[in-house]
């Protein structure tokens, strides 16, 4: 095999296997920050993540990916960072790289936050040719160490609306060429691809936060390359760990379980069922994951916890200030509507004095209407209504309104009250028309004219008057009136 069939076969590996140019993860859901830069501080603590995975055991030169990620925040969590670097190897081909991530979350609202990441960092590729098997051992293109690399760029955006994100990022944005030779008819090189990568979960919280249900979708997307779906939920119990599935699609399925050591150390193992038509061949795969966090997760709980109580009791104080501004409004209401019924009244007693003072004068000029008008004002003043026999029945002479002194100390059972002398006096040709006898008087303590049927010693025999309509005799609403 000579060295220019080796690189057309290194080429076509290479196509064949651009849809996984990045790593491949199972547990991507505890390491999104790998694949978004996005995600960089977003969980508003530092932590150190390691992955190890084997694909394909006992295939021989199948992928093998090794992966560190640092992750952190500050200035509150609106700056986040992010170190990178993985090495990932199949068959003769190797590739590693590192990556510096940073990420600014905007708030947006309460509970809206949006997220720009940005990486910059270096691939190295890597040949092994001391593995190559050729028949021109000699073959001068064997002996150089084939390794070259290439700056790099990775961009996301990440959207966390209450308990849901989604989150898009493009790895690779640069998709630059890695050149190895110029000795033939062409240069022999490895392209990097640009990816595109779609996240989305939803945290489901469970008996407050002690338990998360979190179903999720990853879609992983490049030129020439059928997209491929990865849909599936993770459990996780803070306590104690987490289970998960994953659907793959074009590969198989995948089962994660992991158990949290401590608050701080997660240790987690994942292993991948393939289920296309190479699964006899490709075999099992299997991942590994160990997570630190630096500081007590719990703590930030409680501080979390502290925070919504004080949003809550700020919630209920303004609920608390607002019902009071209702009530006191309500109150100022009542007394300027009854202060303007004072002021009519007032009004309405100066108009009906300058009227009785014009009839007193008119009846100089001639007594009979003077003796009228003196009779008809008598009659209002002093409060006589009707007169003769009441409807209502059952009580003492002495309480019925024709044998009471309108105004003096009592229990009033009454059926009206006015600001204008008018409007009661009306109602009492009403009532008179209806065969009931009333009254009328006026209290000078809030210049208000009540319309009275009848008048008891005790409130006890007013209140029992008027909770039985008067014997059900009185189909009308009435009430108490207390002089004393």
């Amino acid at each position: 095999m000579n060295s220019k069939l080796l690189f057309v076969a290194l080429a076509s590996l290479s196509l064949s296997v651009q849809a996984q140019q990045i790593p491949l993860y199972s547990h991507l859901f505890f390491a999104p920050a790998m694949v978004n830069p996005a995600r960089s501080g977003a969980r508003g603590f530092s932590e150190l993540v390691t992955i190890h995975r084997q694909q394909w055991q006992g295939m021989e030169g199948a992928p093998e990916t090794s992966a560190l990620l640092f992750n952190g925040a500050n200035n509150k969590e609106r700056i986040g960072y992010s170190v990178y670097a993985f090495t990932d190897a199949t068959d003769i081909v190797r590739r590693s790289g590192i990556y510096g991530h940073y990420a600014y979350h905007a708030q947006l609202a309460e509970n809206a936050i949006l997220s720009f990441g940005i990486g910059a960092g270096y691939v190295n590729n890597t040949f092994d040719m001391a593995s190559i098997r050729v028949k021109n051992e000699g073959d001068p293109f064997l002996f150089p160490a084939n390794s070259n690399g290439t700056l790099d760029i990775n961009l996301g955006l990440n959207l966390k609306v209450e308990n849901f994100q989604l989150g898009l990022s493009v790895p690779q944005v640069l998709a630059p060429a890695i050149t190895y030779s110029n000795n033939y008819t062409g240069p022999v090189a490895f392209n990097l691809i640009r990816h595109y990568v779609i996240q989305t979960q939803y945290d489901l919280p469970i008996q407050k936060d002690r338990m998360t249900l979190s179903p999720l979708v990853v879609v992983r997307a490049a030129n020439f390359v059928t997209p491929q779906v990865d849909a599936g939920m993770m459990f996780n119990v803070t306590e104690y760990g987490y289970v998960g599935a994953l659907f793959r699609s074009n590969f198989g399925a995948s089962a994660q379980i992991g158990v949290h050591l401590t608050p701080l150390l997660t240790l987690g193992y994942a292993h991948d069922f393939s289920t296309n038509d190479y699964a006899t061949s490709l075999g099992m795969s299997n991942e590994f994951i160990l997570t630190y966090r630096f500081g007590d997760n719990k703590s930030n709980d409680r501080i979390e916890a502290e925070i919504k109580r004080l949003k809550d009791k700020q919630r209920q104080a303004d609920q608390n200030g607002e019902k009071l501004i209702n009530d006191k409004f309500e109150e100022f209401k009542e007394e300027l509507e009854a202060s303007n019924k004072k002021q009519l009244a007032a009004q309405s007693e100066e108009l009906a004095k300058a009227t009785a003072l014009k009839l007193q004068q008119a009846g100089v000029q001639g007594g009979g209407v003077r003796a009228s008008a003196a009779s008809q004002g008598s009659r209002t003043e002093s409060g006589e209504g009707s007169s003769g026999p009441s409807t209502i029945k059952g009580y003492g002479k002495e309480a019925y309104a024709s044998n009471v002194a309108p105004g003096s100390v009592g229990y009033y059972v009454t059926a009206g009250v006015y600001g204008e002398q008018e409007n009661a006096d009306k109602m009492v040709q009403r009532l008179k028309a209806q065969g009931v006898q009333s009254r009328t008087f006026r209290d000078t303590k809030n210049n208000m004219v009540y319309v009275y049927l009848l008048k008891f010693g005790s409130y006890e025999e007013a209140s029992s008057a008027r909770e039985s309509n008067l014997n059900g005799q009185y189909s009308g609403k009435l009430w108490v009136k207390v002089i004393q």
